[in-house]
């Protein structure tokens, strides 16, 4: 399908085809969303809004209240929560597990289309069990800010954040679902923050604002690529895009902004620092190239790379120009370069992205081919529908 599309595309600028014919074309040969996928879209932003909601809801209401319950009350409404949502969660787990046998030679027999649907369903570990325990986490943190609250115990934020993340570690560990991955980082990354910025009196002298924020690089590339590395080895479990994006994203912002902050603070002092940050930050760009582009061909981790070397070589542009000479002819030539490097890297980033096409559509042929619905029998059509609840990894 990908060198289907791809090759149209090329008709297209070659001029052998019109627009209008691609178009025609390209409604034949691509598979449209049908109402059922439609439902499953609706069904799980509706759950993930609902589980969000309850949890939500549960702490408001003891906001709203608090004056007018006791603590038993409190403590008890917000524990009787929590454990009807592990139990919820406990049953649809198993009950998807159950169904997971039931159907396992259905799925074989039939080419695996329900398999199919499930993978497209719970892609990021999106089930009804997980959304569950998406929203017994976030009522964890209100027990947890209850607890602190009540009894006045002292301790700084960032040990209610960094507690929270290590209670719904086990959480994230079992479901292996994307938002609670994501969850689980946003809480250290707080946690860090307001530990760095609570005690910044005591290690002011030896860690300003630029190591505080060389400490957020390296923890969030970290994770970024124990994800990608260990998302080779283990299927589903460890599978988080959206996380793997944030994460990525996050590190290569802090990074391109500390490089240029450098740039125009001290970049030309040649002090340790400095050199061994710009060191480590051409070591990475190289590194990252080598594996996404060779190792684990990715377009994504390429071009933040791509656009991040523009970005730093825009400010030194503007450091080393704007010094001496005119502003007017300097602000030209910036812009030009901006235009041009980033004209030429997406026109990069396209070439790649079609050379990919086959690498992938030749990986998802070793897959079996999916059936319509049309060509499974009633019992396996009705199975379909109980087992997109289970998890990919099962």
């Amino acid at each position: 399908m990908s060198q289907i599309k791809s090759q149209v595309c090329s008709w297209v600028e070659q001029g052998h085809i019109t627009q209008v014919q691609a178009n025609t074309l390209y409604r034949q040969v691509t598979v449209l969303p049908d109402a059922s996928s439609w439902r499953g879209l609706i069904a799980n932003l509706l759950l993930w809004f609902g589980a969000l909601s309850f949890a939500s809801g549960v702490i408001f209401f003891f906001a709203y209240n608090w004056q007018s319950l006791g603590h038993f009350a409190k403590f008890g409404l917000i524990e009787v929560a929590i454990v009807l949502t592990i139990g919820a969660f406990a049953w649809l787990y198993y009950r998807a597990n159950s169904l997971s046998t039931a159907a396992h030679s259905l799925r074989h027999s039939h080419s695996n289309h329900s398999h199919s649907n499930q993978s497209n369903d719970s892609r990021f570990g999106a089930t009804t069990a997980n959304g569950v325990l998406l929203a017994a986490s976030v009522l964890v943190g209100g027990l947890l800010a209850l607890v602190g609250q009540t009894y006045q115990t002292g301790a700084d934020p960032w040990q209610l954040f960094a507690l929270w993340a290590l209670v719904i570690l086990p959480f994230a560990w079992v479901a292996g679902f994307d938002g609670l991955w994501l969850l689980l980082v946003g809480l250290i990354n707080l946690s860090i923050g307001i530990f760095l910025d609570s005690f910044s009196h005591l290690w002011g002298a030896f860690l300003d604002e630029q190591g505080q924020l060389l400490i957020f690089i390296c923890l969030n590339l970290a994770i970024y690529y124990a994800f990608v590395f260990l998302d080779r080895n283990v299927v589903g479990r460890w599978h988080a895009p959206i996380l793997e994006y944030a994460c990525s994203l996050f590190a290569m912002g802090c990074f391109t902004w500390l490089i240029t902050w450098l740039i125009f603070d001290d970049f030309f002092k040649g002090d340790g620092f400095s050199t061994g940050v710009i060191s480590g930050y051409l070591a990475h760009l190289v590194l990252g190239f080598v594996i996404f582009r060779y190792r684990l061909p990715r377009i994504y981790p390429l071009a933040l790379g791509g656009f991040s070397l523009i970005a730093v070589g825009a400010a030194l542009l503007i450091r080393l120009m704007f010094e001496d000479n005119d502003p007017i002819g300097g602000f030209l030539f910036i812009g030009l370069y901006i235009i041009l490097a980033s004209t030429g890297l997406s026109i990069w980033l396209k070439e790649l992205s079609r050379k990919l096409k086959p690498l992938s559509q030749s990986m998802s042929e070793l897959e079996p081919e999916p059936m319509s619905e049309l060509e499974l029998e009633p019992s396996a059509r009705a199975t379909q529908g109980k087992v997109g609840d289970i998890h990919e990894q099962q």
